[in-house]
């Protein structure tokens, strides 16, 4: 009897731990992932460590660790109120690759040591004379080196900031129907966060994942000014958050925005086809011009050095 009863609290706990152990394979990935690994193909040899490490990706294996070591030898130079500037500077980016502020002093310092390393061979493979000189323009390449980053992170900003000026005013446009249609003014913004796919979309995303998390429309919208640096979502955040607070009808206040801001956005756009004349002028001057006189003057050119020797 008392066999019996063991056999069955055994069989019992091993059934248990048996569901307890899939549990936790279907919950953890890696686990999942690493074990498809060593069933994959007809081969019974086992993975090891190595083949393991090589099926991970390039960047993972080699780019990141770089980053991170390098971010931890230049963060210590970097004061802390830098840190938080080029923290903003990332968000107003949209947070490209989810980089964070020191992986990108990191790539700062990769930069400055790669450009430094390519300069010292070019010197040593062309035998440059080492000289003041040479140590002048060897500190302002790694200075260079070292903003590099900052200039591809302030076009990066850029090109963001214009496209969220692109979308705002049909976003606006898209607001002022839903709501006059009945919807609140969260539900106006998922249905742009749904239907839509650009920076625009994601920003609302963003302010209704803050507003489901427990912060205030008004909270939640100031982030999004702040996140964008944009001076039109920043007009539009203060006229809602001024609207809500006189309890003025938001359709109303959004269809006045959207009006303002398409009359904005051809403004622009007048502005940047008159600047179109200016722009076209300096590869006019210096590169086709030059070319029309080579093409035109240059047959006279032998007749002419044939007369003067003459």
């Amino acid at each position: 009897m008392t066999m019996t009863i063991l056999t069955s609290a055994f069989a019992t706990l091993s059934i248990l731990l048996v569901v307890i152990g899939v549990g936790l394979l279907r919950s953890d990935k890696t686990v999942s992932e690493r074990l498809n690994l060593y069933l994959a193909g007809e081969s019974t040899e086992p993975v090891t460590l190595a083949e393991l490490e090589l099926s991970r990706p390039f960047s993972e294996r080699v780019i990141l660790p770089m980053i991170k070591g390098a971010a931890r030898i230049f963060s210590w130079m970097w004061p802390q109120n830098r840190i938080n500037v080029l923290r903003t500077r990332l968000a107003m980016a949209g947070n490209p690759s989810g980089i964070t502020a020191g992986d990108f002093v990191g790539v700062k310092g990769i930069a400055l040591v790669l450009v430094l390393g390519v300069a010292v061979l070019f010197g040593f493979l062309t035998q440059y004379p080492l000289n003041y000189f040479s140590l002048l323009m060897l500190m302002i390449l790694g200075v260079c080196g070292f903003f590099l980053p900052d200039v591809w992170l302030s076009r990066r900003i850029k090109q963001r900031q214009q496209g969220l000026l692109n979308a705002l005013p049909d976003a606006l446009d898209m607001l002022t129907i839903a709501i006059e249609a009945g919807l609140s003014f969260e539900n106006a913004l998922q249905e742009i966060a749904v239907k839509w796919d650009n920076e625009l979309s994601r920003e609302f995303t963003r302010v209704l994942r803050d507003i489901g998390m427990g912060q205030s429309r008004r909270q939640s919208l100031i982030g999004l000014s702040d996140r964008t640096g944009v001076q039109d979502i920043v007009s539009f955040v203060a006229s809602l958050n001024q609207a809500e607070e006189l309890g003025v009808s938001i359709g109303r206040v959004l269809s006045v925005q959207a009006e303002e801001l398409r009359v904005r956005r051809r403004q622009r756009a007048q502005e940047r086809a008159n600047q179109a004349p200016i722009k076209i002028m300096f590869p006019l001057v210096f590169l086709i011009f030059p070319s029309i006189f080579a093409v035109l003057l240059g047959p006279a050119v032998p007749q002419l050095l044939r007369s003067f020797g003459s």
